[in-house]
């Protein structure tokens, strides 16, 4: 049995993050004040701070937050608030943490020596004389209570509830007895008292009617320990007097122990008392009983417990101890009872804490005592025994049921009893409410009181009890149904009232129950109310979290059913408002509702105001075309063409319905069909087309002519031109292509397409009239015709107007053809027209062409002079020039200087005085300017080269010049020219270019020796050396810059130009590099610059002569290091500069080549720390540990310099690897940058661990600290720094290193910590799996389910590893913890394993039915049982699985399958069980025959039949004629016919009995006149009423001779015999006797009835005379009273035999 407390660890604060001091985890730096914080004072160093960890709901910690503060003596936290109450000296502060403000303040008179939260609004303070209570509302400050007494070290201070009772406990340090100041504020009384610990606790005793308020002291002093416990009154009560004091001893376990808290469980009147040692002890506290002791602290060594603070979520106690474990303990609700009653045998302290604690444990006791009370008729200790037993186990109806069946003593009925006590304690339940209503109800004014019990919350509210209440009370039944849930009660009567907007809210309101919405309009609509289900399945659909689950088709046929066509529309149109693709099906529906049974205007309205594109098409389309709506047929047919592929049955549906242009209301809007053409695919658009053409084109062509503008895009003009050409639509076509070329209306431009402006200007031609007015216009605007076919067309159709033709030329560039074709027809005078008047611009082309036909050349003379100015000059003096003819122009050009400065007049003047050799230079030197200098220049090259040069030169066409100059060796012209020019691309051009390449090397010679000499501004020379260099001529350059520079006279500005100097040192460096050193030692007015230069042109010496010369030292030890590569030359320079940047650049060159002794004394010549990484770095890679030593020596001399990260890191690894260990010490006690967890690490990864320690231990980095202590095989350490870093990983490591040393104890203590986090589980059980540590795992997770972190997997693991290794006890673990496993996870491996009743009882548990019940089918060896198979098959859902247990238990249990089959009667059909069983044996039929009989009630066939079968193999007729009576669901001819065969004379019965019953009388009869069952066979007859039957049965008995017979079926069948035929036979076989009888009887029959036909008569004719003499009705004339009957009769006619 488990125990009846639970204990755990919620946290440990030695874990916390960033660490804590181990020196902090003692009394006077932590305080709990309540289960939701622990607050710590912490310090490092002169780190000063409070950390504060926040205990959340489910007892798991928080994050810690640390606030650091200034040094303070004490700090608590609030129980309930983030308020921190902070204490320094005589000074106490309270601060608020969220807010992060100071809340209030005060400075006590004397030393605060104690502080603690009473409640979270008041604070007690403890001085050194006196005690203060302090309230945090208003600015008060502290209140005096008492003055102290005693003087010693506070532990703790507690008041009762009211605080009227005040008790200052401490203890004197050197006896360590403990102290209580009791203090009484009513009575200001103080009274010293002998303890340790105390509590108030507030407990209801049994049977009070309110708590006590009492004291409880425990005391370790002495060599009793003792707890003592005594009531004291409080403020609402005085002292009871019915509680007795209690002192009981406290078997301390360990000497010196003493009590250090208590805290009490105010429910079941238990207290907690937590000893300094970790020994728990828990008592009752009304007869001082020791229920458990316990010892917490799972720990062989003591560590002692100091702090202690009430649990309120568990009313237990939380602890916390000296290696900071915050441990939780608390009773075990579910074991605490069954403890005390079996393990302490105390039954009466069991019942009162299940009574009082509402505990299971003690359900035997309460049965047995509440049997002995009934038995001795003590009814109310029964029922009040009822009332307070736990969990109301006693309050079921069976209890119910056998109190009402009893009576008081005193005559009163027991329930009354019963319901009174009830009442008056508690609210009875379901049953108990039922009952009583029915009491109630048959009393007057009875439902008065069942509503009063109501309001009073008494009753419990269920759907039964509304049914009860609702005839006398329908508002308060509909508020039972409400409260009781009955949801389909509630429906009900919204449907009556029509509340649909209710009906949906409350659905959505009731998230528990789900409605079916579908079902509930059926219903509505099949009572009739169809405007409501219509109103309430909109409501219904416009809910979106409701609509989804209609079934919209259902509904709109319940709609139809009724012929409700609006409502089912409006719903309709309702659902299909978003046209969604998946209510294609709907749509259809909606259309084809209202096209069959409404107006086709509405169908046609409902597809022109609502978007509907998903319904069927065709369907739709034919419906429509049927009502002639031909225009929606038209839109479905071509939405089938669309939606599918090519369909000819569609497309001449389309044009079956498309020619309805004309005639009447149902014709086609034109104006639309227009527009639909365009929702056509191409060909189906131009087969209507040509469709509407071929029926009556005459009608229809303008409708034609309209689609094809609109549609000419799609259908493509091309196209169309084709289908009115293959009419010979001339007009048509006329008018189509008018309208696509000029759109009309809008500002879009035409159609564009070549052919169809050919087409339309062909069609304009053939219409005529006003056509060739367009022929005109198209041919002068267009800009889209093919010309050559145009023009083509235009020559052969010889128009009698020209213009046309003479367009088209002019615009198409036709102007030779033109000419030719005006000159040979002899129309000169268009000619004339055309340049004079439509294009003189063309003027130049005319005149060529007049020329080239040969025309005279006075007429071209006279044309040219008729046009005048508007000729252009270029083109025309072009056109002449080409052929040789420009004196021709001379005259009209020289007409023209006067009037016109246009540069192309005086161009062809020159070229015609250049050509006539007329003083054409006097002419270019005046007109400088006025002619295009290109033009003319390139004209004159070929003529006169000088004129040439002339022209370029006074124009400035630079190209041109340097072209000409070089083609015909005017080199010195060339330079001169060059070099007054300046212009740097110029020279580009001339000395770079490749076409000038050849040219090259005379114009530099002439540059040399002519132009430059001649130059006088150095800007000349200056772009002349640029233009050189740009050139890359730089031998060149050199000669023209020495004989500058370095051969000029010292009078000349060049010589000492330092540009030109710096010019010639660059120029030498790229070309002549073996000069350098000569003018470096010639010239000084160089830039040093010109050294780098040098430098990077491998002329080293020179660079470093030049750094020399100008006393730059590091640049020319630079050279000498980095250039020339001389480290010892480098040496030498250093030592004779002597400078430190010198020093340092040799120590850096020193330490590139490797030589580090020398780079360090170099660098340190140079004070240099600078190249700290580098060094750093070359040393690392070295490899090396002995060259450390040197690092060392730099690194001082550079940390001495520069506080740098890297350089503090580097030598406290360089001391790590020295292995000096004191120098290491030393430097991490004193400040420092270093990243020394880096070096940590890398100690560790060297296996330097002692190194690594001390860095680890010096930043605190846990984790690796103690993978540390691992590798030196210090384990406890190891687990210490996990524990402080509670890292799973860490703990991890640890727990395997210590199973590997095979250290089991302190791998249990470290796997506790890994085992609690579900994804690290199966890693531990996988390592100790492996290694075949299977026992250590088990006993790790057993050890682990007492923690209150464990988890599911934990529980279920633990069951995985039973089923594989201790079978014996997974039933246990499984029955102990089945709500805490991973019941598939188990099943899994068990089914592994073969455990099979432990997976049925799992199934079970988790309410798997069907799952248990086909383990217990299929594995029934191990896993069956009757009793749990028939509660598992009534309750699975699969009904499968009950027919099959029907076979299951007829295979293996026979004898109890009609138990089976009686529990789940009302589950399976009974027709199937006679199948199923019959299938597989017949003779199992009778096994069942109980279940048969039982369920034979319901009138099942097969049952029928199967029953009546046994009952006929055991001659059972009357079972059997019962059994057809009252069951007529069977095959009773087919019975019959095996019956009449029977041997049996009453199986034969019966079977004629069924032919009675079945109305084959005939048969009946045959079969008893077989028998010779007489009086069956009159029977029969006689039941049939049929005359020929009995007829044919009288005849027979007459036959036989059996006159007996014969005269007793006249009787029996007197109503059906004709008196006639009876007589006859009597008479013609001489037995008249027989009949006499009968015939006697039917002669009275008939006389009473003459009799009756006369008094008839006579009373008619009374009361004809009476109505004569009376004049008639009422005044109105004599008339037959039937009109009708004095009208011609009507011939009837007949109609199909009818």
């Amino acid at each position: 049995m488990d125990g009846p407390l639970v204990s755990s660890v919620v946290a440990n604060v030695a874990n916390i993050e960033g660490g804590l001091n181990p020196q902090s985890i003692r009394f006077t730096n932590i305080t709990m004040e309540s289960d939701q914080y622990i607050c710590i004072r912490d310090q490092h160093g002169d780190q000063n701070s409070i950390v504060i960890l926040e205990i959340g709901s489910d007892n798991r910690v928080k994050p810690s937050q640390r606030h650091k503060m200034s040094a303070s003596d004490a700090a608590i936290m609030n129980p309930v608030a983030k308020v921190l109450a902070l204490r320094s000296g005589q000074e106490i502060q309270i601060y608020n943490l969220e807010i992060r403000a100071r809340m209030k303040g005060t400075t006590m008179s004397d030393p605060v020596v104690f502080m603690k939260w009473i409640n979270p609004q008041q604070m007690a303070i403890v001085t050194s004389t006196s005690v203060y209570h302090w309230s945090m509302e208003g600015d008060g400050e502290p209140q005096k209570m008492f003055d102290r007494e005693e003087d010693s070290q506070i532990l703790n201070y507690r008041t009762d509830e009211d605080c009227l009772w005040l008790m200052l406990i401490g203890i004197k340090a050197a006896e360590r007895k403990g102290h209580i100041q009791l203090y009484s504020v009513e009575k200001g009384v103080n009274r010293n008292i002998e303890g340790h610990a105390s509590c108030f606790c507030k407990w209801k005793p049994p049977g009070a009617t309110q708590e006590i308020n009492l004291m409880c002291i425990a005391n370790g002093s002495g060599p009793n320990p003792s707890c003592f416990i005594a009531e004291v009154p409080g403020r609402d009560a005085a002292v009871s007097g019915t509680f007795e004091r209690v002192s009981s001893a406290i078997p301390m376990s360990e000497p010196g122990d003493f009590p250090v808290g208590m805290h009490a469980h105010d429910e079941l009147g238990i207290l907690y008392i937590l000893c300094r040692s970790g020994w728990l002890y828990v008592m009752d506290v009304q007869t001082g009983l020791i229920i458990q002791k316990e010892k917490i602290n799972n720990s062989p060594e003591n560590v002692s417990v100091f702090v202690t603070a009430r649990d309120d979520k568990t009313k237990g106690v939380l602890s916390v101890n000296a290696r900071g474990e915050v441990r939780l303990v608390h009773v075990n609700q579910n074991t605490i009872v069954r403890w005390v009653h079996q393990q302490l045998n105390n039954q009466p302290l069991a019942l009162r804490m299940a009574t009082t604690g509402d505990l299971s444990g003690a359900d035997d006791l309460f049965r047995q005592r509440f049997e002995t009370l009934l038995q001795t008729q003590q009814l109310e200790e029964a029922v009040k025994l009822c009332a307070m037993a736990p969990k109301m186990m006693l309050r079921t109806p069976e209890v119910l049921r056998r109190i009402q069946a009893m009576t008081a003593p005193n005559g009163q009925p027991a329930q009354t009893i019963y319901f009174k006590h009830m009442i008056e304690h508690a609210k009875l339940n379901e049953f108990e409410s039922m009952e009583l209503a029915k009491v109630m109800l048959t009393k007057p004014q009875g439902i008065d009181f069942v509503k009063k019990y109501m309001e009073e919350g008494k009753l419990c509210e269920s759907e039964a009890l509304g049914d009860l209440i609702s005839p006398h009370d329908s508002r308060l039944a509909l508020q039972i149904y409400f409260k009781g849930k009955a949801h389909f009660k509630i429906i009900g009567v919204l449907i009556q009232q029509q509340e649909w907007n209710n009906i949906i809210q409350y659905v959505k309101r009731e998230e528990s129950w789900s409605c079916d919405f579908n079902e509930l309009i059926g219903r509505v609509i099949n009572n009739g109310n169809v405007d409501g289900a219509s109103s309430l399945a909109q409501a219904l659909n416009q809910d979106p979290a409701i609509s989804g689950s209609l079934q919209h088709d259902k509904i709109v046929e319940w709609f139809v059913s009724k012929n409700a066509i609006r409502p089912a529309t409006a719903y309709l149109l309702d659902v299909l408002k978003n046209d969604s693709a998946e209510h294609g099906a709907l749509q259809t529906r909606l259309l084809e509702i209202n096209l069959m049974y409404s107006p086709p205007q509405v169908a046609n309205k409902i597809l022109e105001q609502f978007q509907l594109s998903h319904y069927d098409a065709l369907k739709i389309g034919q419906l429509c075309e049927r009502a002639q709506l031909f225009q929606r047929a038209l839109e479905a047919y071509n939405k089938v063409q669309r939606d599918t592929s090519y369909s000819e049955t569609t497309l001449n549906d389309l044009k079956r319905c498309i020619v309805h242009t004309h005639g009447g209301q149902h014709a086609l809007n034109h104006e639309w069909l227009t527009d639909f053409f365009q929702e056509l695919s191409k060909d189906d658009a131009l087969a209507c087309l040509k469709e509407l053409l071929t029926n009556n084109m005459q009608a229809n062509y303008k409708i034609a002519v309209q689609v094809a503008i609109k549609n000419y895009e799609v259908l493509e003009a091309k196209t169309l031109i084709d289908v009115f050409l293959g009419f010979k639509a001339y007009e048509a076509l006329y008018y189509f292509l008018g309208s696509i070329i000029r759109p009309h209306g809008t500002n879009a431009e035409g159609c564009q397409d070549p052919e169809v402006h050919y087409r339309y200007i062909e069609a304009a031609a053939q219409v005529g009239g006003p056509g060739l007015q367009e022929v005109e216009r198209m041919t002068r605007e267009s800009d889209f015709y093919p010309a050559e076919r145009t023009k083509n067309f235009l020559k052969e159709k010889r128009l009698q107007d020209l213009w046309p033709f003479i367009n088209v030329c002019d615009k198409h560039s036709f102007m030779d053809e033109m000419v030719r074709f005006l000159y040979d027809t002899k129309n000169l005078g268009y000619i004339e027209m055309y340049i004079q008047k439509k294009s003189p611009m063309m003027t130049p082309f005319v005149v060529g062409s007049l020329l080239d036909v040969g025309c005279n050349e006075d007429y071209i003379k006279k044309l040219i002079n008729s046009v005048g100015a508007m000729a252009p000059v270029d083109e025309l003096v072009a056109e002449v020039e080409k052929r040789n003819r420009l004196r021709l122009l001379q005259e009209w050009l020289e007409s023209r200087l006067s009037t016109s400065q246009d540069s192309s007049i005086y161009n062809a003047l020159a070229k015609i005085y250049v050509d006539t050799n007329q003083n054409a230079k006097k002419f270019l030197a005046d007109n400088q300017g006025r002619y295009d200098a290109s033009v003319v220049g390139k004209y004159c090259e070929n003529r006169d080269p000088n004129l040439s040069v002339q022209v370029y030169e006074q124009g400035l066409c630079d190209k041109e010049l340097i072209d000409v100059t070089s083609r015909n060796g005017m080199f010195k012209h060339q330079s001169r020219y060059l070099v007054s020019r300046m212009d740097p691309d110029l020279w580009a051009f001339a000395l770079e270019t490749e076409e000038q390449e050849q040219y090259r090397k005379n114009l530099i010679d002439a540059v040399v020796s002519t132009a430059l000499p001649e130059a006088k501004q150095a800007d000349e020379v200056s772009a002349t050396v640029k233009a050189f260099m740009k050139a890359n001529l730089p031998e060149h350059l050199t000669c023209l810059l020495e004989k500058i520079v370095l051969h000029a006279d010292d009078r000349s500005e060049f010589k000492h130009n330092r540009y030109l100097q710096n010019l010639l040192m660059l120029t030498a460096i790229k070309a002549t590099p073996e000069k350098v050193m000569d003018y470096v030692q010639q010239m000084d007015h160089f830039d040093c610059n010109v050294a780098e230069i040098a430098s990077k042109a491998g002329l080293y010496e020179e660079a470093f002569t030049i750094y020399k010369k100008n006393n730059m030292n590091s640049e020319a030890i630079g050279v000498l290091l980095q250039d020339l590569s001389n480290l010892e030359r480098a040496r030498v320079f250093a030592e004779k500069v002597g400078q430190p940047e010198v020093w340092s650049a040799v120590g850096r060159a020193e330490l590139a080549k490797g030589e580090i002794s020398n780079a360090v004394a170099s660098l340190i010549k140079a004070d240099d720390a600078e190249p700290a990484s580098m060094l750093i770095q070359t040393v690392v890679n070295s490899g090396e540990k002995d060259l450390y030593s040197d690092l060392v020596k730099f690194l001082v001399m550079a940390r001495n310099k520069s506080k740098d990260e890297t350089i503090d890191t580097e030598l406290l690894y360089a001391y790590c690897v020295t292995n000096r260990l004191s120098d290491l010490e030393e430097f991490l006690g004193q400040p420092n940058l270093s990243r020394t967890g880096e070096v940590g690490d890398r100690c560790y990864s060297e296996q330097l661990y002692d190194a690594a320690k001390l860095c680890f231990q010096t930043v605190n980095n846990f984790p690796m600290l103690a993978k540390t202590h691992m590798k030196l095989k210090q384990y406890q350490l190891a687990i210490d720094a996990a524990g402080r870093t509670n890292s799973i990983q860490t703990w991890k490591e640890v727990t395997y290193a210590c199973v590997d040393a095979e250290e089991y104890r302190l791998a249990s203590v470290a796997a506790q910590n890994v085992i609690v986090v579900a994804d690290e589980l199966q890693d531990v059980i996988d390592f100790f799996e492996k290694r075949g540590k299977v026992e250590e795992l088990m006993n790790l997770l057993k050890q682990g389910l007492g923690s209150d972190r464990a988890h599911v997997g934990m529980f279920t693991e633990l069951g995985i590893l039973y089923a594989k290794y201790k079978a014996e006890k997974l039933m246990e673990h499984i029955k102990l913890w089945k709500a805490r496993l991973n019941s598939h996870k188990l099943v899994v491996v068990c089914e592994q394993y073969h455990h099979w009743a432990e997976i049925r009882y799992i199934h079970c548990k988790n309410e798997e039915w069907d799952a248990a019940a086909r383990v217990m089918v299929d594995h029934s060896v191990q896993a069956w049982d009757h009793e749990v198979f028939k509660e598992t098959v009534s309750k699975v859902s699969s009904l499968e699985l009950c027919y099959n247990a029907v076979g299951f238990y007829l295979e293996e249990h026979p004898d109890l399958v009609n138990d089976l089959l009686i529990t789940i009667l009302k589950r399976v059909d009974p027709n199937r069980i006679v199948s199923e069983v019959g299938r597989k044996n017949q003779e199992n039929i009778s096994v069942i025959r109980p279940y048969l009989e039982a369920v034979q009630e319901g009138n099942h066939k097969k049952v029928n039949e199967a029953l009546n079968k046994l009952y006929i193999e055991e001659e059972d007729f009357t079972a059997l004629r019962n059994s057809l009576e009252t069951h007529d669901q069977v095959d009773q001819q087919a019975l019959a016919e095996e019956l009449d065969a029977h041997d049996l004379l009453e199986m034969r019965r019966v079977a004629a009995w069924l032919y009675q019953k079945n109305g084959k009388y005939g048969q009946a009869i045959e079969v008893s006149k077989r028998d010779k069952l007489w009086q069956d066979a009159m029977q029969t007859a006689a039941e049939s009423g049929d005359k020929e039957v009995v007829e044919k049965l009288i005849r027979f008995f007459m036959d036989n001779d059996l006159h007996e017979c014969f005269s007793a079926a006249l009787f029996t069948c007197y109503d059906y015999i004709k008196p006639d035929v009876a007589l006859e036979l009597a008479w013609s076989n001489k037995v008249l006797d027989f009949a006499m009888p009968y015939a006697i009887q039917v002669l009275r029959e008939y006389i009473d009835k003459i009799d009756d036909v006369s008094s008839q008569l006579k009373d008619a004719k009374a009361q004809a005379e009476t109505h004569v003499q009376g004049g008639g009705m009422g005044g109105y004339s004599q008339q037959p009273t039937l009109m009708i009957s004095n009208q011609p009769q009507m011939p009837q006619q007949s109609y199909g035999g009818y």
